[in-house]
């Protein structure tokens, strides 16, 4: 009987698996440098613009002038009044707001209280707007940290995983190798 021996061979797929390890701890300190530079360039942004989205919905009225009426409400001369904001006064006084029925989201002011303000000018000073804008904002740049705080919990778990992958491919592949190769026509009974 003729015994066969194996010659040692130069190559195999050992240069592929050096390449594979190197594209992927460039590719995990890519993405974690893109998280990085996502998440700070997002803050600072919300740093440069938040006065410009806490102005929205917040525009001061001074000075609005309306005729004090104890039969029908009169207009401000806005809707959407914020709540505490609102003061009224004539050019003497400033009047309790429990002297008024207030209509702060159609923006009007009925006279319940000193009748003897019924029919003469008052003024009024508050803020107005939509604050749904502002809010609708504010919840989407919050969403967007969420979610590149999600995304960062899963890289680990993504660079595990493509490890995995690696490992079995070289297993596999080395296995291939040292046996001969994968044949078929054996039989395995």
């Amino acid at each position: 009987m003729v015994s066969k021996t194996r010659l040692y061979r130069k190559k195999g797929q050992v240069g592929e698996a050096v390449n594979s390890i190197i594209v992927l701890i460039v590719g995990v300190g890519v993405s974690v440098l893109v998280l990085i530079f996502v998440g700070a360039l997002g803050g600072q942004t919300y740093n440069l613009v938040e006065s410009d989205i806490n102005s929205i919905g917040n525009t001061s009225a001074t000075n609005q002038a309306f005729i004090g009426n104890n039969l029908t409400a009169q207009s401000l001369g806005h809707a959407d009044i914020h709540t505490g904001s609102l003061t009224i006064f004539n050019a003497s006084q400033s009047f309790e707001l429990g002297n008024f029925t207030i209509d702060y989201s159609g923006g009007t002011a009925l006279l319940t209280g000193d009748t003897t303000l019924n029919g003469s000018t008052l003024s009024a000073n508050y803020t107005w707007g939509s604050n749904d804008i502002q809010t609708s904002i504010k919840n989407g740049i919050k969403s967007g940290f969420t979610a590149l705080e999600r995304t960062g919990g899963y890289l680990p778990l993504i660079v595990l995983a493509v490890v995995i992958s690696l490992v079995l491919v070289l297993i596999l592949g080395m296995t291939a190798l040292t046996t001969g190769g994968m044949r078929g026509g054996g039989s395995v009974l």
